[in-house]
């Protein structure tokens, strides 16, 4: 019978095995029928029948009308197919929420990439700044923060700058005795900047883009106790749209 074919094809399609399908079909055509009689009916093994009938029932597809002798009935097309619907409209979200987590997380592109010269790195930067809700900086080259100061537009960039620089107009800053030639930029918790100002002034390597969610989480650890030890706090500018 062709009918009984193609429904046997369609049930393969979502993911139900041969014998799993030929058995939900057969309760379709022909009502309630105990194991033996689907065996008969479909060439099911009589030895597999029974998995094929307990996986119909946890999914939803059959259920057991009479335990002696054991029968079974299926559920109604309308019905199975609606659970079915959930089943995967329930794993669409989880998916949808997973895939959303991941691309925020930026976590596609982990690693470690290396900025080979200072228009490279200003253009890292810029990219950062524009693509980032929380900024965290530490700048004690005072070529890189004459270069950054205009890209910093908002309140969302919090930094702590050598005792000789002019707080830039936006953000959140204060000053420190900063003597390491190493500048780092934080953004959201997930990806860092690192400048070595000393190898950058003879435009050698000018810097890494850090994209890793434990070590910028490291580093922002490493910000807050800098910022936290920062001279007179009281002088820090905030100024936000």
């Amino acid at each position: 019978m062709s009918e009984f074919r193609d429904a046997v094809e369609v049930l393969r399609k979502l993911g139900f095995s041969d014998y799993e399908a030929k058995a939900y079909a057969a309760l379709l055509a022909m009502g309630e029928l105990t194991p033996r009689e689907i065996s008969s009916a479909t060439n099911i093994p009589y030895t597999k029948v029974y998995d094929a009938l307990k996986k119909l029932e946890a999914r939803g597809w059959a259920t057991v009308v009479s335990r002696s002798p054991l029968v079974y009935a299926p559920k109604k097309v309308e019905e199975a197919i609606a659970i079915e619907k959930r089943k995967i409209e329930e794993r669409l979200k989880e998916a949808e929420e997973k895939l959303k987590a991941l691309e925020k997380a930026g976590s596609v592109a982990t690693g470690i990439y290396v900025i080979r010269n200072f228009t490279a790195l200003m253009k890292a930067i810029r990219n950062l700044l524009a693509d980032s809700s929380e900024v965290y900086m530490v700048i004690s080259s005072e070529r890189l923060f004459e270069n950054i100061k205009s890209l910093v537009s908002n309140g969302k960039v919090k930094g702590v700058i050598d005792m000789d620089m002019q707080a830039p107009r936006y953000g959140e800053w204060r000053k420190a005795q900063l003597t390491s030639p190493l500048d780092i930029i934080i953004a959201d918790g997930s990806k860092l900047i690192l400048h070595f100002s000393l190898l950058s002034l003879h435009e050698k390597t000018s810097g890494v883009l850090v994209l890793d969610r434990e070590i910028a989480s490291a580093a922002t650890e490493y910000f807050m106790r800098i910022w936290n030890n920062a001279e007179n706090p009281g002088m820090a500018e905030s100024i936000k749209k």
